[in-house]
């Protein structure tokens, strides 16, 4: 049997530096940046010092200088901007895509195991936060970083004794910004947590659109809205009020930085020891001091509230119930074996008990029994659903867990009484975006019953969200031709021809029945003797049991529980049509 692990896939948050030649280009452009603002420092001081004992001619050449910069800056700028942009779009598109193709290849059991409002509140919710507050944020802090750096350098540069002050001075907002890194990380993710139960509300009203309004249940539906929505924006609220308390704290330590600064160089330019230029080019530098403080302060807060999603997301995609990727097998060759299989889907009370069934190739078999028998679930043990099942299930000889799913399902097409649609046209529901010959299409096509539909819309009609535009009958022709265009050795039908008349629903069965070279399993209510004839065996089921096989005559011979279920459905049938005479 295939063994159970963690996942082995690495954390998804390298994506977003795959393209380093991009990163790169925009760090460097951002020190440019940084680099070309310092510049601005020097020559307002230059400017000061000119106005003071300068001539004319210095001042037209520094205004040539001027414009010369301020060239270069537009350039540089207008490089950097271009270059993080790119990049932050390739890292998300990246980023996105892994995370869509990840919660595709989960298990169906791993899926399942959280809500679909996660999925969604993950990639409308979380995914934006981390672009703005970790991808972009990294940039952001690197330029802050460079700026307050290169702003120290000058203040160095121009007088020891000032950068020492203002060194000194700014550790206020620094340590501001340490005390409360922790509890903003924890807010941002509760933030993100009641986003995802949000989110799993509004998507559970829109699925259950129909129920709500006939149950009639508006009312009391808005107040279970109005309390998870209440219960997120109070946690946005405090989010909020953390962060704009952290900001108020740093801009107030900011301004004793600036205030404290600029009173230490107006007191060494009144004893002589400075210029008016270099006491200009100090609060000039102090903005570069400051500014960086305050958004570093923000900005690193935030990207560990981002580090902090990505973790989440991660944890989403990568579970312990992942398995490994089994056996492939590419070919059916001659049965398909139950043996001695229960299944319970709570641990407690079985749903299937003790069945032994072997299904050979290429022959036709009914399921049939009353509601609740397990009809449904042994096909969906079929499929690889579930795999907690006690006993074995063969195909050719191989255990159906120690399979690959891809494999398993390049074998086995299963048509299913309930029927997903995508909001797209008629065509491409049916060839679920894979290239199939025209030639099998129109096969499929005609073999379902949908000759008349596409004749009257034709192939290019939207079938709207969840095939909102189609009848329940319509759906059940296109979930049966998917199932036939795709060609496997294996078809499996659950109470698939539920919605359509009986007329309709016998031409299909028969036409699926007379396919060569293909093993058909269906489940079945419609106890119709001329359909029931065309099986090559009849598996009768009851509470969980296999308790009748063989074929239509043979079960009828035996007067057993089969032969008591078709009298009762067929007097039954009877009394419909004369009803309807």
């Amino acid at each position: 049997m295939r063994t159970i692990k963690r996942q082995s896939g690495s954390s998804l948050k390298g994506l977003l530096f795959q393209n380093k030649s991009l990163l790169i280009s925009a760090v460097i452009a951002s020190i440019m940046i940084a680099g070309l603002n310092i510049a601005l420092a020097f020559i307002l001081k230059l400017l000061i010092n000119i106005s003071i004992d300068g001539e004319v001619a210095d001042l037209f050449n520094l205004l040539f200088v001027i414009l010369s910069f301020l060239s270069l800056y537009l350039i540089v700028s207008v490089t950097q901007y271009w270059t993080k942009n790119k990049y932050v779009k390739e890292a998300m598109v990246n980023y996105k895509n892994a995370i869509t193709d990840r919660m595709i290849k989960k298990d169906l059991s791993d899926f399942r195991s959280h809500n679909s409002g996660s999925y969604i509140s993950v990639i409308n919710n979380d995914v934006k936060t981390v672009e703005t507050d970790y991808v972009e944020g990294n940039i952001v802090i690197i330029t802050q970083a460079t700026l307050f750096i290169f702003a120290l350098g000058a203040m160095f540069y121009l007088n020891v004794q000032v950068a020492v002050v203002a060194i000194v001075l700014s550790l206020l907002p620094i340590i501001t910004s340490v005390a409360f890194n922790g509890k903003v990380s924890l807010h941002q993710e509760r933030v993100s947590e009641k986003n995802g139960a949000f989110t799993t509300t509004i998507k559970d009203i829109f699925n259950g659109f129909t129920v709500i309004k006939s149950f009639g249940v508006e009312k009391e539906v808005s107040s279970a809205v109005s309390g998870v929505n209440n219960s997120l924006e109070v946690d946005k609220r405090k989010f909020k009020n953390l962060t704009e308390m952290v900001k108020s704290l740093t801009e107030v330590a900011g301004f004793i930085v600036v205030v404290g600064t600029f009173t230490f160089g107006a007191w060494l330019a009144i004893k002589g020891k400075t210029t008016p230029g270099d006491v200009l080019a100090y609060i000039q530098l102090l903005n570069y001091l400051l500014g960086p403080i305050v958004i570093l302060s923000e900005s690193l807060n935030k990207r560990k509230a981002g580090a902090v999603l990505i973790q989440k997301i991660d944890d989403l995609l990568i579970s312990d119930g992942q398995k490994e990727a089994g056996i492939p097998k590419e070919q059916f060759n001659h049965s398909i074996v139950f043996d001695n299989v229960s299944f319970s889907f709570d641990g407690d009370k079985d749903v299937l008990t003790g069945i032994h069934l072997a299904l050979e190739k290429n022959k036709s078999y009914a399921i049939v029994g009353l509601s609740g028998s397990g009809k449904s679930t042994l096909l969906n043990l079929l499929m690889g659903y579930y795999d907690s099942y006690k006993g074995n299930i063969y195909i050719d000889d191989v255990e159906l867990r120690d399979i690959d799913p891809t494999s398993l399902y390049k074998m086995l097409s299963v048509i299913q009484q309930e029927v997903f649609m995508f909001d797209a046209p008629i065509e491409n529901n049916v060839f679920l975006y894979k290239n199939y010959p025209q030639e099998a299409l129109q096969k499929a096509i005609t073999m379902s019953g949908l000759d008349g539909f596409i004749e009257k819309k034709g192939s290019g009609f939207n079938c709207g969200e969840n095939g909102s535009q189609l009848s329940g009958g319509e759906k059940q022709r296109v979930s049966i031709a998917r199932a036939l265009i795709k060609g496997t050795p294996v078809l499996l039908l659950d109470e698939a021809t539920s919605s359509l008349d009986n007329e309709t629903a016998q031409a299909i069965e028969q036409s699926i029945l007379n396919i060569k070279d293909n093993t058909r399993i269906i489940v079945t209510h419609k106890l119709n003797s001329d359909a029931l004839r065309m099986y090559d065996e009849i598996i009768m089921m009851k509470n969980g049991c296999v308790v009748e096989k063989g074929s239509f005559s043979e079960l009828l011979e035996k007067k057993g529980f089969f032969y008591s279920l078709y009298n009762v459905t067929d007097n039954a049938r009877q009394k419909e049509e004369l009803l309807t005479v």
